[in-house]
């Protein structure tokens, strides 16, 4: 997976949920460090929904272990200097038990990037081992917790922005360049 990849993974996963994506600005990008061994690059998204327009900052991370509270924190931490309404971290790594909370509180969206085969056998779709040539290298699951407070992953479906929506759905609100409070995206 590439920085290149991930934007275009990026783009095509919020246009397949229903969300319309305008010009996608890198906002940061650099290597973590040991013993991490991958990458992280944000992209400042402009996006809409219902004809609402919004800015998104999205932490796409390459990495090996998990990731924690910290990076759902520093994400949340900077968006008044994109500025962006809203907070979503793709990764190739698992989430940890204190990001999921971090997420939940924080109004954060967390997505994982899976092998699609992998997703693919696992789904119940079709007998494993046999791939339609359709099937894209990578899917993505939207990270959170079920009714009962259990980690849950889903993927993402077509036309169900709500299932990113409705991760940003928290008491704190979001901060307008100027500093002032704004309403997350679906509370306008």
């Amino acid at each position: 997976m590439t920085p290149e990849y991930f934007e275009i993974l990026v783009v095509r996963e919020l246009r397949k949920v229903g969300l319309d994506v305008g010009t996608v600005r890198t906002h940061r990008r650099s290597e973590l460090p040991e013993p991490e061994r991958g990458f992280v690059v944000e992209f400042a998204v402009p996006l809409a929904q219902g004809g609402k327009p919004w800015r998104a900052l999205v932490a796409c991370r390459q990495q090996t272990g998990a990731i924690e509270r910290e990076v759902i924190e520093s994400l949340k931490a900077r968006l008044p200097e994109v500025p962006a309404e809203a907070g979503l971290v793709f990764a190739t790594a698992d989430f940890g038990t204190d990001a999921l909370a971090a997420a939940r509180e924080s109004g954060v969206a967390l997505l994982r990037v899976v092998d699609g085969r992998t997703a693919y056998d696992s789904s119940g779709w079709s007998d494993p081992g046999h791939y339609p040539a359709w099937l894209p290298a990578y899917l993505v699951q939207l990270v959170d917790r079920d009714g009962a407070g259990q980690p849950r992953a889903r993927l993402l479906e077509a036309g169900r922005a709500d299932m990113i929506l409705d991760c940003f759905r928290v008491e704190s609100r979001a901060y307008t360049k100027e500093g002032e409070a704004r309403a997350w995206p679906n509370q306008v």
